[in-house]
């Protein structure tokens, strides 16, 4: 069989994982799962409309950034979608893209959001201080010579209407990126048919539990899910009293006292 009809040209990458469950959770769901839903969704999307599609990771599974940059790398895909949900107070989705991109795809995904009901924050790019031409996310740093876009489609902890619209309205938004996709690449396109796709579910949240810190008696919350608790790696830290580095995927610990600057 011809190598270039069996090649995908896409792989979606569901951040988070496993013991991981990610910056971009609230009571009424965990960014990991939320992730893996779109993707899984858009997966199914992409078999139907034709398009060679695979995935880091299709459950709920942990993948060190060593070993999801190497799928990537691998897959021979040209392209490479990484889902998130954000955290950070702010609303709206955003897009980011390598510095080494034009920014196309990502723009593109952004307009498709936008038309899907959801407010772009923005389009952006991220170098590291201590090199200016180097991507500060490992997604695009380490993934070689794939295009990859991190897609953030809200905030999990927005004041606004992030929370609701990524609880009830994910699949709309999750198409979109499907549509804007098939658009950039010159795919047909069509709208999925009743049924397929749309049956995919979440796992729903127990409810929310308790963590306090001994030591200055502060009380912080997480969840339980299926008998386990999950508390946000960035939660935990200032709690603890720790400074906390964010890059999208992964969470750094600072010494004590010492402020972070996640996104």
């Amino acid at each position: 069989m011809n190598e270039q009809l069996t090649k995908p040209i896409l792989i979606l990458d569901p951040g988070h994982g496993g013991k991981d469950p990610g910056g971009g959770s609230n009571d009424m769901f965990l960014e990991k799962d939320k992730a893996l839903a779109i993707s899984l969704y858009q997966a199914e999307r992409f078999r139907e409309l034709g398009v060679a599609a695979t995935m880091t990771r299709s459950e709920d599974v942990y993948l060190s950034p060593k070993e999801r940059t190497r799928l990537v790398r691998e897959s021979g895909a040209a392209y490479c979608i990484s889902n998130h949900i954000n955290a950070g107070g702010g609303d709206g989705a955003e897009m980011i893209h390598s510095v080494r991109a034009d920014g196309t795809l990502a723009k593109r995904i952004g307009q498709a959001l936008s038309s899907a009901g959801q407010n772009v924050r923005r389009v952006f790019t991220r170098t590291l201080q201590s090199r200016p031409g180097a991507d500060y996310y490992f997604m695009h740093r380490d993934t070689g010579a794939v295009q990859t876009v991190i897609v953030e489609y809200g905030f999990a902890d927005s004041k606004g209407d992030d929370p609701a619209q990524l609880a009830e309205e994910w699949k709309k938004f999750a198409e979109a990126v499907v549509e804007a996709f098939c658009t950039h690449v010159g795919y047909p396109y069509r709208p999925p048919s009743p049924g397929g796709a749309d049956t995919i579910e979440l796992p729903r949240i127990q409810r929310r539990v308790e963590i306090a810190v001994v030591e200055n008696g502060v009380i912080g919350q997480g969840y339980l899910i299926d008998g386990v608790s999950y508390v946000p790696a960035r939660l935990a830290a200032r709690l603890a009293g720790y400074g906390v580095e964010w890059d999208g995927q992964r969470v750094m610990l600072l010494g004590r006292g010492t402020s972070g600057s996640g996104k």
